[in-house]
């Protein structure tokens, strides 16, 4: 074990190297992981995003079948300041039986465990009764933009996994739910004014200030209506608005602003509803207003990104996968979303399951401890030989 954990520590310390922020180009680690998959024999696809700079990278191991399964991991990274740090952020240092680096545990140290295991997968890929997956994707941590994408590149390759396993850091306690995610940006056009005169002219922080008062009376309806029916707490669809930025000066009447909010459904919810509601409250109340002192003002709410929910089901071939190989622990859910969502949606059975603590996620000196990625090879070594074994369709 200790020499397979080194080839995983070596793996994870090149894969931290790359600074791959969201939203940045991500050519260079995807580039990384295309060569060492080639260098066994693994065929790889590419799948860029629209401006041709970020990408998701695809590739399998095993028969060309139906079913499988499916192993998922995000390439980006959340920013990380050097002043928050005690150490380069992009450079994996051990330390105490842990190895610290931005994305060591958000959740690089699962990519790292995957790539790994690549040359026993290859070596017994003429054994495999179903093939493995590699899924990793692009932007998760801002809209998983990437995993948007992934289904409608397996079915240009005709692939049909039938399990998919997200790698997040679940301190491998498995998570069969979590909510969706509409994120959302409204920006107001108004006119400008000298602040003396405010007469004919439309100030967007105030209509701005109307909008967000009308978000949160809708935010607090939903508070007093929850479901009692549902397994995620809060038991309800939660607003919220995140950030505002307008105007330029306390004596200069704003003409623009602009804030991020979101809606963050129950998967038993739909967030276009709501929206609705919201969109029509902007377009009988507020614009008329507007465009009654000046033609040219308006808002507009803008879809950034839609990430879905993934339902609870507790009795899924993946939720029984994660049982039968590792633990018989009660599967819980979550709040904040995954790339599985998108998996799900896509109709293959999906679970949340990794190594390593949520509560390193997105925080200075964040670390993974070399005890969980020693479990999480475990668990990949369970998961070959059951491989070997499974049912084709079925996995």
């Amino acid at each position: 074990m200790t020499d397979r954990l080194g080839a995983v520590e070596a793996l994870l310390g090149d894969l931290v190297g790359f600074a791959s922020i969201s939203g940045q180009p991500n050519n260079d680690i995807v580039g990384y992981i295309k060569t060492y998959l080639e260098g066994y024999g693994v065929r790889v696809h590419l799948d860029p995003h629209h401006d041709g700079k970020r990408f998701n990278l695809f590739a399998s191991i095993g028969p060309e079948i139906d079913g499988g399964i499916l192993l998922s991991g995000h390439l980006d990274v959340v920013p990380a300041n050097p002043a928050s740090w005690s150490r380069d952020p992009f450079v994996l240092h051990k330390q105490d039986g842990r190895l610290y680096g931005r994305g060591a545990v958000d959740m690089k140290g699962f990519l790292a465990l995957a790539l790994a295991k690549v040359p026993d997968f290859q070596a017994a890929a003429n054994d495999l009764a179903i093939p493995v997956h590699y899924a990793f994707t692009f932007d998760e941590e801002v809209g998983s933009f990437g995993a948007a994408q992934m289904p409608a590149l397996l079915n240009q390759l005709g692939v049909r996994p039938a399990i998919a396993v997200i790698g997040e850091p679940t301190g491998m306690k498995p998570f069969i739910g979590h909510k969706g995610g509409l994120e959302m940006i409204a920006e107001l056009r108004g006119t400008a004014g000298h602040a003396s005169d405010p007469r004919g002219t439309v100030n967007t922080l105030y209509y701005a200030a109307r909008l967000i008062s009308h978000l949160e009376e809708k935010a607090n309806y939903l508070v007093a209506h929850p479901r009692h029916d549902t397994p995620f707490s809060p038991p309800y669809t939660t607003i919220s608005v995140g950030r505002i930025e307008g105007g330029e000066a306390r004596n200069i009447i704003a003409d623009r602003c602009r804030f991020l909010w979101e809606i963050r459904p129950l998967p038993e919810d739909d967030p276009y509803e709501i929206l609705t509601e919201i969109q029509r409250y902007v377009d009988e109340q507020l614009v008329p207003e507007m465009q009654a002192i000046h033609a040219g003002t308006g808002i507009d709410l803008i879809v950034e990104s839609w990430c879905p929910g993934m339902q609870a089901r507790p009795n899924s071939p993946a939720a029984n996968l994660v049982s039968r190989l590792w633990t018989n622990e009660r599967p819980e859910v979550v709040s904040f979303g995954t790339d599985g969502g998108h998996f799900q949606a896509a109709g293959i059975e999906t679970i949340v399951f990794g190594p390593g603590s949520m509560a390193q996620m997105h925080q200075p000196d964040e670390f993974i401890e070399i005890a969980a990625l020693a479990e999480g090879l475990g668990f990949l070594d369970r998961l070959l030989t059951h491989m070997k074994n499974a049912h084709p369709v079925a996995g």
